[in-house]
Formats: structure tokens, C-alpha cells, sequence
């Protein structure tokens, strides 16, 4: 009986189900939308509906059963804690799974972008979070947890600091910045009394959303605006503190080459590279004596995943990322 592999990356706003044979090679891909059960209105009732169609629809187009999949690797944004990995472990093992590894998705982008499977991934997509995974297979989450954590980061985050910005520029004394003048423009406001209204029209019909700011912020740095820049330096700050604690904890060794995995789209996407050199300049004050290669992920995190469940075999990593490459697209 053939067998083979499964990968998936759960997101908030676009999830992967990849399937392959256990020798590496492409079955197919599914798609769907935002899987994380935090931001599903029916919470883990509704993942487990949505997501066993997701698993349904894959299989039974392949003509294979759950028993002919050998293990899997699921990434799951809204996995945080304890108890959510045992009610989501739970719900994969009543969709079908038998052998599976069940973590927080950032986790993903540690076998996605590191040939050695070790590191550390850090995102900076929808939401943010850092994840570690050593050679002794210990894994530690720092961040990803609301209030709780106080990310700086993340595309929602950073884009309503933005609005929030403008709004004290306009109406409390704060310090003056250059993304007041872009964003009134973009939204057509001549009156700053029409700020709020106009906003909340915008948001209302969904023609605007504060989380696509965060470009604004990206444009008002090239500019050296002293409010983007400080801000993104906090942000940049709030990462690497994270990032050592991590190094420290992990007791990555000091003589081997330890890859941090920058993912998501604020950090693959933008070309205004200032909050990247904020990070790298105060993780090298941190930990001098190590040996830090970065790399910006340029593959589907879902190839994390299927290497991964391929048991990281590193004849499989350019086979697996050059197909899901190609499939993604």
C-alpha cells in the first residue's frame, strides 16, 4: 500500500493543505481561508467542520484513505497553549490522523528555511510571534499571545499605530508626522474634523482596513519620519529581546551557525529594509559570539511542514520547496 505525507499551515487569513508521497514528490495542494479558531465565529466547533472538509476534499480527490498517510506536520495559528494543542490534537485525531505533530505554525519556517531544521523563525505577517526548535527537539513560543505578550509586531499592530498616530498629530499636540499628510490624502479628508467619521464610513464598507497601514509607516520611514522610525526601531527591540531570551534558553551553540527564519509578509514584502537593520545590529549587541546567518523565507511555509513530516531528510528540501514553489504560485 503506497503511502504518504502530509503538511499543513493554518493561518487567520490563508491556510495549506499540501500532500505528498513519502519519496518527496507532489500529490496536490488545497487552499482555504482563514482556519485559526480564534478568528472563526464557531471557534474549534467550526475548525473541526471546516478543516476536516479542507482534509476530506484532498484525500478523496487523490483516491488514498487517512490510513495510507504515514504522518503529518500541522501548523496552527491560535496553538498557544497546552490546552488548545490537546482540543486541536483531539479534533485531528477524529478527522482521521494517527501520526501527526501538531505545533503553532511559526514553527513552520524553521524547516521551511533552514536546510538543518534548527532555529528560529520569526513572523511578521497578520499576527507575530517567534519560534525556537533546537537539535535536541525542544520547541519554545515566545509571543502570539494578544495583550498577554505585547507584540509590537504584526501587520494589524503596526498598521493601527499608524491611525492612532495621525489621530494624536491631528488632535493631541503629539509629535507631527509625515503619515498624517499621506493618509488624509489617501482618504480623500480634507477637514481633520471629518477623521473619525470618514474612518469609520471606510471601515464599515470595507473599503479600508487600518492593517494595510503598515505600508504608510514603511513610507514615512524612508522619509526619516521620527515617529515611524522610533516606532519601528520599538518594534524592531521588541523582536530581538525576544530572539535572546530564545538563544539563551534554546542554548544554541556558540560554534555552529544558527539560522534565524524571517516570515510573513511585513518581513518578506517590504522594501524599506530599516526595521530588519534595527533588528540584526541589536541581536548582534545581544549575543556577540554568535554566528547568525538570517534568511528572508521565499517558499510556501507549508514546505516547512512536508519536510518536516518527510523527517527532515535534506535530499528532500529543494525537491519539496521547488515544487510547492511552483504549486503555491
Amino acid at each position: 500500500m503506497k503511502e504518504y505525507v502530509i503538511g499543513v499551515d493554518i493561518g487567520s487569513t490563508k491556510s495549506h493543505l499540501a500532500l505528498f508521497d513519502t519519496e518527496g514528490n507532489f500529490i496536490d495542494l488545497g487552499h482555504w481561508g482563514c482556519l485559526n479558531h480564534e478568528g472563526l465565529p464557531g471557534s474549534f466547533t467550526q475548525f473541526k467542520e471546516e478543516f476536516g472538509q479542507l482534509v476530506s476534499g484532498v484525500v478523496s480527490k487523490n483516491g488514498i484513505s487517512m490510513k495510507q498517510v504515514s504522518n503529518a506536520v500541522m501548523g496552527v495559528a491560535g496553538n498557544d497553549t497546552s490546552k488548545q494543542n490537546v482540543i486541536l490534537s483531539g479534533i485531528a485525531k477524529q478527522i482521521g490522523f494517527e501520526k501527526f505533530t501538531l505545533v503553532n505554525d511559526a514553527y513552520l519556517g524553521i524547516p521551511a528555511g533552514s536546510r538543518t531544521g534548527v532555529g528560529i523563525c520569526a513572523i511578521n505577517g497578520s499576527g507575530c510571534t517567534l519560534a525556537g526548535l533546537n537539535k535536541e527537539g525542544r520547541t519554545l513560543q515566545i509571543g502570539g499571545v494578544g495583550y498577554v505578550s505585547n507584540d509590537m509586531g504584526g501587520g494589524g499592530n503596526m498598521g493601527r499605530f499608524v491611525v492612532s498616530a495621525v489621530y494624536s498629530d491631528l488632535f493631541r499636540r503629539a509629535e507631527p508626522t509625515c503619515m498624517t499628510s499621506i493618509l488624509m490624502e489617501e482618504l480623500g479628508i480634507t477637514n481633520r474634523l471629518d477623521f473619525v467619521e470618514r474612518i469609520y464610513d471606510k471601515i464599515e464598507d470595507k473599503s479600508f482596513r487600518p492593517a494595510v497601514c503598515n505600508r504608510i509607516l514603511f513610507q514615512a520611514a524612508k522619509k526619516n519620519d521620527k515617529v515611524a522610525v522610533d516606532f519601528l526601531r520599538e518594534v524592531a527591540a521588541n523582536y530581538a529581546g525576544g530572539m535572546s531570551t530564545m538563544i539563551d534558553e534554546m542554548k544554541f551553540p556558540k560554534d555552529e551557525i544558527l539560522y534565524i527564519v524571517l516570515a510573513g509578509s511585513v518581513f518578506t514584502k517590504e522594501e524599506n529594509p530599516i526595521m530588519i537593520n534595527f533588528l540584526k545590529e541589536m541581536v548582534k549587541g545581544y549575543n556577540p559570539s554568535h554566528n547568525i546567518d538570517y534568511v528572508v523565507l521565499d517558499v510556501p511555509p507549508v514546505a516547512g511542514a512536508v519536510f518536516w513530516a518527510l523527517n527532515a531528510k535534506s535530499d528532500y528540501y529543494d525537491k519539496v520547496c521547488t515544487q510547492l514553489k511552483k504549486a503555491v504560485a
